[in-house]
């Protein structure tokens, strides 16, 4: 499973990376519709009570035409921002009071299902910004979410002794959390050294890396809710090793409106 799961990821590092430099904007917004709206949101149904194959078909469109409207109309960026803010305040606080014995999520079909439009939409939306901005801290980013999971990972396997959120994500520990902290902030400290940003431009860089980091996890968490709540171990099987879309994004979803805008507080928007 390591082995496939391994190489599963290399593949996909190769082609986002090439997505990520060699396609131009329009193209990539595009791209990345399909993908982070399109197959995320087919996921999402398919976890939060669309069980009939129209119905995630007719979630899926939704998602779609809504996504491209609010892309037409170009709304602000902030005001975008703000709504994701929001949504993923009202997330945080679902995860905790999380209970998993909670008939929250039963009484109330539309909670799920509606965040997912919300957070769908607005990571996409923020990252068309930031690939616009400059592809590089596309990639930047990316690469920040993904040297937390494996300092995660290996730190959590080496030192892990104190759960995390074990109603949620028993795998997970504090060690684990800890040691993407420590990586991650030498990333982001590298980063902030490629940026033409003064000193205090780039602590503030530096600052909301490292929320975006906080709240990678947080997405993490999010996804393994919703998958409890469904009795899914993973949000589909599209990519061997990985499971689903979701299972390869959840974490970026909460990272991307966190660092864009911060780079909007820096004066880059």
């Amino acid at each position: 499973m390591l082995k496939q799961r391994i190489i599963t990821g290399l593949i996909l590092a190769i082609l986002v990376s090439l997505a990520i430099f060699w396609l131009p904007n329009a193209v990539f917004d595009q791209l990345a519709l399909l993908i982070i709206v399109g197959l995320g949101s087919w996921e999402w149904a398919g976890l939060t009570g669309f069980t009939h194959q129209r119905t995630r078909l007719a979630a899926v469109g939704f998602n779609l035409l809504l996504a491209e409207l609010i892309f037409f109309l170009q709304p602000s960026l902030l005001l975008v921002l703000c709504i994701s803010l929001i949504a993923w305040g009202f997330i945080l606080f679902l995860l905790y009071r999380y209970q998993p014995t909670t008939l929250d999520y039963q009484q109330r079909p539309w909670l799920l299902p509606s965040l997912g439009v919300v957070v769908l939409i607005s990571s996409w939306y923020a990252l068309t910004y930031l690939h616009a901005l400059h592809y590089a801290y596309v990639f930047y980013l990316i690469s920040l979410i993904a040297f937390a999971d494996i300092a995660a990972y290996f730190s959590g396997k080496r030192f892990g002794k104190h759960k995390l959120a074990p109603s949620l994500s028993p795998g997970k520990t504090r060690e684990g959390a800890m040691g993407a902290l420590v990586v991650t902030l030498l990333w982001s400290c590298i980063g902030a050294l490629f940026t033409d940003l003064s000193l205090g431009g780039g602590l503030v860089f530096i600052g909301f890396s490292m929320l975006a980091v906080v709240m990678s996890i947080a997405g993490d968490l999010f996804e393994s809710l919703i998958k409890r709540q469904a009795g899914a171990k993973d949000s589909g099987n599209l990519l061997p090793g990985h499971g689903g879309i979701l299972d390869r994004i959840d974490s970026l979803l909460a990272a991307i409106p966190i660092l864009t805008l911060g780079l909007f507080v820096i004066g880059r928007f």
